[in-house]
């Protein structure tokens, strides 16, 4: 079991439980089984980023609310972040998302994301608050933007208004490797 999944499962726990809310009700509201929503509870799932963005709307949170955690110091001056021991996220299909900018109350959020093949941010596209910008290092991804699909190289860089319904997928046979820049923390908090 993943610490950190276990950790998520808790805070959407309690703030389900805080809510007045069954396991049946989030189910309902997220439109996924009960038990998909206990597994989650309990840590024995990871969710798409598409399935925590519905929870995370259905329970009047933020996804960053879930995942915080008290381990910053704003008394730093700098805050260097080896890739090894970024805090991570591991999402449903193997999608990695590894916090970058782990420096506090940092106004932005910089990702180094993973999608095996196969992989992507879920069944169905989201919005967030903010500005997106990712580039590809390794491997391609294909972006649905709306109604318009991009396929992204290594070198590429595309640059969107989170509002913007939006889904990143490997449709390829290698694994595809991704810098991700959020302009307001969507994934994890740095606050």
């Amino acid at each position: 079991m993943n610490a950190f999944i276990f950790s998520i499962g808790q805070k959407i726990r309690a703030r389900r439980t805080e809510k007045g809310m069954t396991l049946a009700d989030l189910g309902s509201l997220v439109n996924t089984s009960t038990s998909l929503i206990s597994q989650l509870e309990r840590g024995g799932v990871n969710p798409s980023i598409s399935l925590l963005h519905r929870i995370a709307s259905a329970l009047e949170v933020r996804i960053p609310d879930l995942l915080a955690d008290e381990e910053t110091n704003s008394n730093q001056p700098y805050v260097l972040t080896p890739i090894k021991e970024a805090k991570t996220l591991n999402m449903e299909r193997g999608v990695i998302f590894s916090l970058l900018s782990r420096f506090p109350n940092t106004e932005f959020e910089l990702l180094a994301a993973e999608y095996p093949p196969g992989s992507s941010t879920g069944a169905e596209q989201y919005t967030h608050e903010g500005m997106e910008c990712t580039m590809i290092l390794e491997g391609e991804l294909e972006l649905e933007l709306g109604d318009h699909f991009s396929r992204l190289k290594p070198g590429d860089c595309i640059c969107f208004r989170s509002t913007m319904p939006h889904r990143i997928s490997n449709k390829n046979k290698k694994v595809a490797k991704a810098i991700v820049v959020n302009s307001e923390p969507f994934v994890f908090s740095t606050k």
